[in-house]
């Protein structure tokens, strides 16, 4: 043990060591700053409360002793070698909460430190095996470096210790998709929509996962679901329509592509492919219309103003359609790209050099 420094505090003394910062550490990130809880778990570690009431005493002088400089970062060794000097086992931790030590991890996840995640993680499930949280982490690490096998196994585990885990259950479906198990990952989401039923997306996913293996009638009792949830989505009524068009049901095809040309979008995912339905039936102007208020209503979502420079063009309004294309350009590029397929399918090749040209 070094010694660091000496306090007084009128005839008290303090003296700080190398332990000293220990019970604030474990105390952050193990019990969400409940000193008392700490304890009363570790009542009966002598060393462990001496240094505890000398922190305690020092926080009525000092407050600001136990800010992010004293904390932060976490360091697992510098963590696991303050257990061995204490000698504190992970069964005399009784009251403790994961969910501070686990914030720190997701916050390394999302940079990609990846090895700080997995030795983390593995100290918290020593800790505690049932965390559901830390299996479906290191599940998602582990697929996206690739590692699939195990990646399966911690996500899978995730699921069955908390099967109202949405994450694990999406992820864990995308798995079974990317593996080309396409039944599995069509029932493992349709778990997720049991426990979360207004997850727009996942229909979609289900549907997909259907049409990989062929199965057309259950992808389109899926979006016939969907629809009776969601009886405005403009995607929704399109996917269902090209769904139709596979099973020889044009009739219901053309009834739902009509409805379509009869609406308005509802949602910000409905405006390409409204505005594709449109144009394949020369609506330019209705389609110039509502972009124009819509735009003009939400800023956030100005990319879609590319669609624009269609039906400008239909009626000659060729500076603004070049101003619309060089602005996009500059702002938004992945966009154009997005938009490919609907730009070459409506316009001639004299119309895109028209907005290319410089």
């Amino acid at each position: 043990m070094e010694r660091i420094v000496k306090f007084n505090f009128g005839e008290e003394e303090i003296e700080i060591t190398d332990l000293t910062p220990f019970p604030i550490l474990l105390c952050e990130f193990l019990y969400e700053g409940d000193f008392e809880l700490m304890k009363a778990d570790l009542k009966n570690n002598s060393k462990f409360i001496e240094e505890t009431k000398k922190i305690e005493k020092l926080v009525d002088h000092l407050p600001g002793l136990t800010s992010n400089f004293v904390i932060y970062p976490f360091v697992l060794s510098e963590f696991l070698s303050y257990f061995s000097e204490f000698k504190i086992n992970y069964s005399d931790l009784v009251h403790i909460s994961l969910n501070g030590l686990f914030d720190t991890v997701l916050l390394e996840a999302d940079k990609k430190n990846f090895d700080f995640v997995k030795d983390v993680v593995n100290f918290i499930l020593k800790i505690d095996p049932s965390f559901a949280p830390a299996y479906e982490l290191m599940g998602s690490v582990l697929v996206e470096k690739g590692e699939m096998e195990e990646g399966e196994e911690y996500l899978e585990k995730a699921v069955k210790l908390d099967p109202w885990n949405i994450a694990a259950l999406s992820e864990l479906g995308e798995l079974y998709f990317n593996l080309g198990e396409y039944e599995k990952a069509a029932d493992i989401w349709k778990k997720e929509l049991e426990f979360s039923p207004n997850n727009y997306v996942t229909y979609f996913m289900i549907a997909d996962a259907y049409m990989q293996k062929g199965d057309y009638e259950k992808a389109a009792h899926v979006l016939e679901k969907f629809l009776n949830r969601f009886p405005n989505s403009v995607l929704g009524k399109y996917e269902l329509a090209t769904i139709y068009e596979k099973l020889s049901r044009i009739t219901e095809a053309n009834e739902l592509k009509e409805e379509i040309l009869n609406t308005r979008p509802e949602y910000s995912t409905d405006i390409e492919v409204w505005a594709k339905v449109m144009f394949e039936n020369g609506k330019y102007k209705e389609v110039q219309n509502f972009l124009e208020k819509y735009i003009d209503q939400d800023k956030e979502n100005e990319h879609f103003k590319l669609l624009l420079v269609i039906p400008y063009l239909k009626v000659k309004k060729f500076d603004e359609a070049k101003n619309i294309y060089q602005e996009i350009k500059d702002k938004y590029m992945w966009y154009i790209y997005g938009l490919e397929e609907i730009l070459n399918k409506n316009l001639t090749k004299e119309e895109m050099e028209v907005i290319k040209r410089v």
